[in-house]
């Protein structure tokens, strides 16, 4: 490994992950993450922002050595790429209008939202197969036409769900989704062993010193995820 760790983005930014790279401010709980994993292993933080199936890609063709962007463990992504260990535990979760509150079992008589290529889109099509989905291509899309209304509900990552929550009145986290236990983990090409056990070291002092709980508890305030 070089001195610069480069790091795979979602251009959808999954605030209060992180925010977009190129805002005022570059924050948020991964943020925090990174910073303390390259003092760790002495190395300079690159970062390159793309769609998520072109950052896979980019891991995939070692462009990029890994993606730390509300990566969710699944069965499917451990064929082609290599997990860390998790860094946090969540569940998907409904958001709704807080003027239009549905609730999950009714569904099917509404409109869905969700993010493409997402396990929430995942979630839908095994649960609602009959369903068109309203699907967006970023977080911003799909929140701002919930407040407007223009669809009924959508189901998101209970994190993200959370920081669009705080940051909007408009709407409500209806129901946290309890059947999708998840996990978010940092992704790496399968052939670079020797990163994947330095930055698992790292995580497992973070854990065992305090510092991932205290991230956890400064970005969601211990809210349930």
């Amino acid at each position: 490994m070089e001195n610069v760790l480069k790091v795979g983005l979602d251009f959808a930014a999954p605030i209060p992950l992180h925010t977009d790279i190129s805002s005022k401010k570059f924050e948020g709980f991964e943020v925090d993450l990174m910073n303390e994993i390259a003092k760790e292993l002495s190395v300079a933080l690159e970062h390159k922002v793309a769609y998520w199936e072109d950052i896979i890609a980019d891991i995939i063709h070692q462009k990029i050595d890994i993606i730390c962007s509300a990566a969710t463990v699944t069965e499917k992504r451990k064929e082609i790429v290599a997990f860390s260990n998790p860094y946090l535990n969540f569940h998907l979760a409904l958001v709704c209008n807080k003027d239009n509150i549905v609730a999950l079992k009714d569904l099917k008589d509404k409109n869905i939202g969700v993010r493409i290529s997402s396990e929430a889109e995942e979630y839908l099509k095994k649960n609602f197969p009959e369903k068109e989905l309203f699907l967006f291509d970023t977080n911003d899309e799909q929140y701002g036409r919930l407040t407007e209304k223009e669809i009924d509900a959508l189901i998101d990552d209970t994190p993200i769900a959370y920081g669009f929550v705080e940051n909007n009145s408009a709407i409500v986290m209806a129901e946290i989704i309890k059947s999708t236990p998840s996990q978010y983990a940092i992704i790496i090409n399968k052939e670079n062993i020797d990163l994947l056990n330095q930055i698992n070291s790292a995580l497992d002092k973070f854990e065992k010193n305090g510092y991932l709980q205290d991230r956890r508890d400064f970005w969601f305030k211990d809210t349930q995820l």
